[in-house]
């Protein structure tokens, strides 16, 4: 007699599509037992048929939430399969690798993204960016819908940062579109902000102003602060300058406007334009820096012009491009270099002053010898002992040079010689003739005056009324409120 005195029942034969149905529904329906039993009755059919298995059935509502259930539900199936019945195919079909499963593709393509960008590889970004949202149109489920919306502001981010600003505006409007069919908030602020920035950059400030208004009206919505963009739009409004200097203390931008009193503290400040700066520029800028300091400057002149053909709003590169020319001799381009900064940013760094230089040299009112014994002060390399030697000498044996004042003075107020600062500084302003010099020269000299001083009071007022430095400027500001 058999030891068991029944047989097993053998699994109900099923069409692959009505096992794929079977097991929808008992995964839907929650139960794990009943899913487990199926799993492993069916196994081997299952792992004969997995392509099969990943396809949603004719007829199928194709609505967001019925697909993300239906995956949802495959997946369950699937980890059963793999983790119970001892039959991982199902899982693997549908995990996949990077080579087929666009998901884990994209992935590593965003987490490669930055690296590359900085490596300049824009053009092959944006080819595959394009390739991609293809393949992500042709898939079905929220999860695809939230990629499509995510590569299409990454190609939006592309195309903006290599120049390419009037074709970014439709990638982040895709991308918008589909945020706001799944009533995705955070998307949503992050490419209007980003639509913000291209209207910005083109110079259309209503279309910059109302997509702003739209941003603040979804922050009030998700209880969110958007002061900043508030003050922004109010200084689009007003007619934003092309370049301005900001305050910046623990962590909090203010316009130099807003500055009621000064109390106790550090206080920084920094250049703000009327367009953000491009990624590609930026890494150009910084790859021309790094070629000059090891002396390849002509190299490093190439840099600075790749990046003006990109972004020729930019100051920075024409700037960088300035101080590479008076490195090398060529004055009179240097000159019309920071002539070009001035234009299109007034008050950049020390763009005015760097004019009056190129300017000087050009036509000999001031030495070559004279020029480098400045820049080797005002590169600030030099030991502290070892720079006010050589700075003395240098004003000895050039008295009429006031730029050199300004750096002795700061070099003596370094070391708390007070007095010898102060004289340096006033010796300074006898020479002076440039705007941008004399406003610093007058705000060292300030500083060191008490703050009742009807002195210290001119010089802060010649110092703000000048079209000086725009940081001296704002230091000025600053010290009419101490």
């Amino acid at each position: 007699m058999p030891f068991w005195p029944f047989k097993r029942k053998p699994p109900e034969p099923l069409t692959p599509a009505d096992l794929r149905d079977r097991l929808i529904e008992a995964a839907a329906s929650g139960s794990h037992k009943k899913l487990r039993g199926l799993c492993n009755h069916y196994k081997e059919q299952i792992a004969a048929n997995v392509e099969l298995m990943c396809k949603a059935p004719d007829g199928m509502p194709t609505d967001p939430a019925s697909l993300d259930r239906y995956i949802q539900c495959l997946g369950t199936i699937a980890q059963c399969l793999a983790n119970e019945c001892g039959a991982p195919q199902l899982w693997k079909q549908l995990c996949g690798t990077p080579d087929n499963n666009p998901l884990l593709e994209w992935d590593r393509w965003y987490g490669e993204l930055r690296g590359r960008m900085d490596r300049l590889e824009y053009d092959a970004l944006i080819a595959e960016a394009n390739v991609f949202i293809e393949r992500a149109k042709t898939l079905l489920g929220q999860t695809a819908r939230q990629n499509e919306a995510f590569l299409y502001g990454r190609l939006g981010e592309l195309l903006f940062h290599s120049g390419r600003m009037r074709e970014a505006e439709k990638p982040f409007c895709a991308a918008l579109k589909l945020c706001r069919e799944s009533n995705d908030g955070e998307g949503q602020l992050v490419y209007l902000n980003n639509l913000l920035e291209v209207y910005r950059y083109l110079g259309n400030i209503s279309e910059a102003l109302r997509t702003g208004e739209e941003i603040v009206g979804l922050s009030h919505q998700h209880v969110l602060k958007c002061d900043s963009l508030m003050k922004r739009m109010e200084l689009m409004r007003r007619g934003e300058p092309f370049c301005r200097v900001v305050c910046v203390r623990d962590g909090e931008e203010l316009e130099l406007d807003e500055i009621s009193h000064v109390s106790e503290g550090r206080y920084l400040f920094e250049f703000r334009r009327n367009r953000m700066q491009l990624h590609m520029v930026a890494v150009l800028v910084r790859q021309g820096n790094e070629l000059a300091t090891s002396g390849n400057l002509a190299d490093a002149l190439e840099k600075y012009h790749e990046a003006t053909e990109i972004d020729p709003h930019d100051p920075d590169p024409v700037y960088q491009s300035g101080m590479c020319l008076l490195e090398m001799g060529i004055y009179g381009k240097a000159r019309e270099a920071f002539e070009e900064v001035e234009r299109i940013a007034p008050g950049w760094f020390r763009c005015r002053s760097g004019r009056w230089l190129a300017a000087s040299l050009e036509d000999g009112t001031v030495s070559d010898m004279e020029f480098r014994v400045l820049r080797a002060l005002d590169d600030g390399g030099l030991p502290p002992d070892e720079a006010i030697q050589i700075a003395q000498q240098a004003v000895d044996r050039y008295p009429n040079f006031a730029p050199l004042y300004l750096i002795l003075g700061d070099l003596h107020r370094n070391r708390d010689e007070q007095a010898q600062a102060s004289a340096c500084y006033r010796k300074g302003l006898e020479l002076v003739t440039e705007p941008d010099l004399e406003s610093r020269l007058l705000c060292a000299a300030a500083g060191i005056l008490p703050k009742g001083s009807t002195e210290r009071a001119e010089f802060v007022r010649r110092a703000v009324s000048l079209q000086g430095s725009l940081v001296a400027q704002a230091t000025a500001a600053l010290m009419k409120g101490w």
